[in-house]
């Protein structure tokens, strides 16, 4: 009896024991896997919070700056919409980007690089615009070039443009400098001079790649300051279209009837675009905060 009674003492400890570390194990195992959901959470959390900082907020308004010459004043522009490329640039801005956007144009006609260094220097609305900007965007040497033009006329060579381009080139890193002295931030936009005499100088030998040279040279110059992107239009006025009506009507169907040097409404369109790809490519330097 005792050994039945002992026997059946031994056999319910061992069921204890069983069920209780069993009971223990399934405990162990659903804390240790509770554990690793609360830290896998933890982790996700922590990376939605990284994901969230790196988000850089838009900037709600922009401002741009335009300083210049004709081109930048609007000379040539139809009157419905006026600016020139100022006008069409900021809306574009305003529409695509979702954003308020002002503008304070400094174009003033006729002015060579010279002048423009002399206003920037010395003009305190400009003073007080440049800090400001977002965006900037300068249009020179169309002056330069036609000041050499009406001093050698038909006898111009390219040697004579070769020449005026490297003091051209010089003005102009002054010119941008004193900018970048006004703002060190804002990305500067320098549109290139186009050739509007493909037509009524064709017998002007090289001046086509006299054209090319000097935009390459201001490129170079736009290049080593910083922040700063050189628009090309050099090619822009000059098509197989240009070319067909030019032979019927002897002349440019993109420049204005009233100089044939100023791009009239659809020039100035054709220009924003060139403009705009720049501006566009390069969001990250005055979009955000």
């Amino acid at each position: 009896m005792k050994k039945k009674t002992l026997w059946i003492l031994l056999s319910t400890v061992i069921v204890l024991l069983l069920v209780g570390g069993g009971a223990g194990y399934y405990f162990y195992q659903n804390n240790e896997q509770s554990t690793q959901s609360e830290q896998t959470t933890h982790k996700k959390s922590i990376k939605n919070i990284i994901k969230k900082k790196k988000v850089i907020p838009k900037k709600k308004s922009i401002k741009i700056v335009a300083i210049g010459d004709s081109l930048t004043e609007g000379i040539g522009d139809s009157k419905s919409i006026g600016g020139g490329y100022v006008t069409r640039l900021s809306n574009k801005v305003k529409e695509d980007d979702k954003v308020k956007v002002s503008s304070d144009n400094f174009g003033v006609s006729g002015n060579t690089s010279s002048q423009i260094i002399d206003r920037i220097s010395f003009d305190q609305k400009i003073h007080k615009s440049l800090p400001k900007a977002d965006i900037i965007t300068v249009t020179v040497g169309g002056n330069d070039f036609m000041h050499l033009l009406k001093k050698k006329g038909m006898d111009l060579t390219e040697k004579n443009i070769s020449d005026e381009q490297v003091k051209f080139d010089r003005r102009l890193g002054v010119l941008l400098a004193d900018i970048r002295h006004y703002n060190g931030h804002a990305p500067i936009y320098l549109v290139g001079i186009y050739n509007p005499f493909s037509i009524y100088l064709a017998n002007v030998t090289d001046a086509k790649t006299a054209f090319v040279k000097w935009g390459q040279a201001s490129e170079e110059v736009a290049d080593s300051v910083n922040n700063t992107y050189y628009v090309d239009i050099n090619n822009l006025y000059e098509t197989k279209y240009v070319d067909k009506k030019a032979k019927k009507t002897g002349t440019n169907p993109y420049l204005s009837d009233q100089d044939h040097f100023h791009p009239n409404a659809k020039g100035y369109d054709m220009m924003t675009e060139k403009i705009y790809d720049q501006v566009k490519n390069t969001k990250k330097e005055w979009l955000y905060k």
